[in-house]
């Protein structure tokens, strides 16, 4: 996550005279991240972007209320699950909006470390993360790409900590057997 204490800090700042600086710089942390997680949810990019924004935009309008955010990461997640999740029951009447979370992408930072793994272990990777059920891919994502804990991704999704934490059991089990069987 790129927000911690630097985000609460910029929380803060937003009753500011210069609170439209301060937005900008949390809208440069957060925005890509955002939108990532409502365009997995509503598979809608015109609609994502748009969510993405009115993230935003509430934040600004609640800015008097900022400073007692403790976790700046969680809060704008659930305001973007939310905002998904609102977009998906007024459009979509809402049945399962996890079963069409789009492709999960491992990226790799070009530290020489990493340069050392080779493209079809990478492709091997990223086709057992996009076997995972979807609820299952989605949980991987925030824990693993966005590194939040257990008890915070399950904040964000409305879950409880132990269905977090089984199906992270069962996204590692199922990566480990097919990265396994295909290096074989």
């Amino acid at each position: 996550m790129q927000g911690g204490p630097e985000a609460r800090l910029l929380f803060q700042q937003l009753r500011s005279a210069d609170g439209e600086a301060v937005l900008v710089k949390l809208h440069n942390i957060y925005f890509s991240r955002i939108f990532k997680l409502i365009h997995s949810l509503v598979k809608q990019r015109e609609s994502a972007e748009e969510l993405a924004s009115d993230v935003f935009v509430q934040l600004w309008l609640r800015r008097e209320k900022l400073s007692e955010v403790i976790n700046p990461d969680i809060y704008l997640y659930v305001i973007a699950r939310n905002k998904a999740f609102t977009f998906l029951k007024q459009k979509l009447h809402l049945t399962e909006p996890l079963d069409n979370i789009e492709d999960f992408r491992l990226e790799v930072a070009r530290s020489p470390e990493e340069l050392l793994i080779s493209s079809e272990m990478l492709h091997h990777v990223n086709t057992a993360i996009n076997q995972l059920p979807p609820k299952c891919k989605l949980i991987f994502m925030l824990v693993k790409e966005e590194s939040f804990k257990y008890r915070d991704a399950a904040e964000i999704l409305g879950l409880s900590t132990k269905t977090v934490e089984t199906q992270m059991g069962i996204a590692l089990k199922k990566l480990s057997k097919a990265f396994t069987f295909s290096t074989i």
